[in-house]
């Protein structure tokens, strides 16, 4: 593993909550495959991301292809940040701040706009 600077350290821990909140509105989306418990969804490691897969396809068809195309997304930036973690343990996966930041981007804004789908919805999170 390379060694870290401390604003990598800092990064890292802004993509691991930046992921973290994402994948709590994932599991939200996600609480009927769970009984309408998003609890169940969250705490289970990748079940957000499949719950919600699952759950998207019954969205109101005038927002379907919206959260369809969100939660997709949404896996992919949970992949990016995945890869770029495990990078840091290869001599040749160099990462720094800047990237790890600019996947918390990704995941940020990810979040809001599935954030504002579901409000539109009537279905907002509670925290």
């Amino acid at each position: 593993m390379q060694r870290l600077t401390d604003e990598t350290v800092v990064a890292v821990g802004r993509l691991t909550l930046a992921a973290t909140e994402l994948e709590y509105i994932l599991a939200w989306i996600g609480a009927d495959q769970a009984d309408g418990d998003p609890a169940a969804v969250f705490t289970v490691p990748g079940e957000p991301l499949r719950a919600a897969r699952g759950s998207v396809q019954f969205a109101p068809s005038e927002r379907r292809a919206s959260f369809i195309g969100l939660v997709e997304a949404a896996g992919m930036y949970l992949t990016q940040g995945h890869v770029a973690v495990r990078a840091m343990w290869f001599d040749n996966g160099r990462v720094d701040a800047a990237t790890f930041d600019e996947i918390t981007g990704l995941l940020l804004r990810c979040r809001d706009q599935l954030q504002t789908l579901l409000d539109e919805a009537g279905r907002a999170p509670t925290a």
